[in-house]
């Protein structure tokens, strides 16, 4: 998160991500609960932009 600028605020589940924000609230209402989920991402240039900022993230496979 810190690399794509954001942090997991206040938690909020989101049945599709459509946002960076959704991916936020997303990420911090799953982390809270130590669980896994996997989400829909309607926005393809921005999942893109986020598979591409994670690919280069040291250590990232």
């Amino acid at each position: 998160l810190q690399a794509l600028g954001l942090n997991p605020g206040n938690g909020k589940d989101h049945s599709i991500l459509h946002s960076k924000n959704d991916l936020e609230e997303a990420f911090g209402h799953f982390l809270g609960k130590g669980a896994a989920a996997e989400r829909f991402f309607s926005d393809k240039d921005a999942f893109s932009d986020i598979a591409q900022i994670a690919s280069e993230f040291p250590g990232a496979q």
